[in-house]
């Protein structure tokens, strides 16, 4: 769950480093539920949740938006980069990376969410507690934002 729940950050838009800080973050509170005897039946949905709040939370504050938006792409290309990787390979790495972000800019936030959660490996149902809507709203949103996707592809 721990590599799921730091993509899942670095895909809401936090650097490595912070991702890494919040999924800290997420297992501390996770020990504190447990430990309080919160509700166990979607342990994944409600780390996801944390998670999500967390993102939400780093991104408001004072010092994350004195950063400048190409410092997180340049934090997010290098998580993502092999250390063996040539230049070529770097540059197309690049820009699959640009695309990704222009063709993410065009699909609604709802959409956004859903297929980053779906990405960090989540099902439909923990990814409709996590949001808090239906199951079908779930199947809805990632259908149409799959469909703009390949819009951007083959248009």
């Amino acid at each position: 769950m721990h590599v799921r729940l730091r993509r899942y950050m670095i895909f809401l838009g936090l650097s490595p480093d912070d991702a890494d800080d919040g999924v800290q973050e997420v297992f501390l509170r996770l020990h504190k539920h447990l430990r309080a005897r919160g509700d166990r039946t979607n342990l994944p949905g409600w780390a996801f949740q944390v998670a999500r709040n967390f993102a939400r939370d780093h991104r408001k504050s004072a010092w994350v938006q004195r950063a400048v938006m190409s410092d997180h792409d340049a934090a997010r290309l290098s998580s993502v980069a092999a250390t063996g990787d040539n230049p070529e390979d770097r540059l197309l790495k690049e820009e699959r990376f640009l695309w990704l972000r222009s063709a993410m800019e065009r699909l609604t936030p709802q959409q956004v969410e859903c297929l980053q959660l779906r990405v960090a490996g989540l099902r439909y149902r923990e990814i409709a507690d996590v949001m808090g809507i239906g199951i079908s709203a779930v199947g809805e949103l990632v259908q149409r934002a799959m469909v703009r996707l390949n819009e951007g592809i083959n248009g």
